[in-house]
């Protein structure tokens, strides 16, 4: 009786060893890659960022947060909304208000999402005194998966 248990239990050791072994991890799927290059530092979110060549990846469609790699090391960064929009270009809106240059919007085309920052407002009589606010765009490359 204990012969034929041991027998069982060492058949099923062995067929458990044989699946676990045999198993090929699963490597982690990124939904996009870019880069881009900054001229000037900019802020993004709560980072600032100085001019440099910067590359990032967004793991998943699901939740929309970066990993920004850059002279600084990686950075994590999460938008404020993500939305599904049909876009031509996959681009940085960049928003700048007198000296103060922010990231408003990360847009990805070849996955139709368009990522939005929040950037901080300036009070009433200081934007009055920096004028208008502009919009630059950075193009992004497309990097392969």
């Amino acid at each position: 009786m204990r012969s034929l248990r041991n027998r069982a239990l060492t058949i099923a050791a062995v067929a458990l060893a044989a699946v676990f072994a045999s198993a090929v991890p699963a490597s982690a799927q990124v939904a996009f890659r870019g880069a881009f290059t900054l001229h000037h530092q900019i802020r993004w979110q709560n980072t600032t960022l100085p001019a440099g060549d910067y590359t990032f990846e967004m793991k998943s469609l699901a939740t929309p947060r970066i990993t920004l790699y850059g002279p600084r090391g990686p950075q994590f960064i999460t938008a404020s909304v993500a939305n599904e929009k049909v876009l031509d270009k996959s681009m940085l809106v960049i928003e700048n208000r007198g000296n103060q240059s922010c990231v408003r919007e990360l847009r990805l085309a070849p996955i139709g999402r368009s990522l939005r920052y929040s950037v901080p407002k300036a009070p009433k009589d200081v934007e009055l005194a920096q004028g208008p606010v502009t919009r630059e765009q950075v193009l992004i490359a497309v990097r392969a998966k």
